[in-house]
């Protein structure tokens, strides 16, 4: 399971992701965005999260995060 969470946390690097916080079977990543939304008070707006997680059969899946509330 770690294995597989590895190889996609490193395919989603690729294409600007960074990870947020990690656990051995799930991850929070985010990938922030230079949007005029996020000069102007919207951060929330810039950013794309997801966790990740792998079942007990290696599979992968991501679904959208709550946005941070701080």
């Amino acid at each position: 399971r770690t294995a597989a969470l590895d190889a996609y946390l490193a395919r989603r690097a690729g294409d600007g992701y960074s990870i947020e916080s990690r656990t051995a079977v799930q991850a929070v990543i985010v990938r922030r965005r230079w949007v005029l939304a996020r000069r102007f008070g919207r951060p929330g707006a810039a950013e794309r999260r997801l966790v990740v997680s792998v079942d007990e059969h290696g599979e992968v899946s991501a679904d959208a995060a709550e946005p941070r509330r701080w």
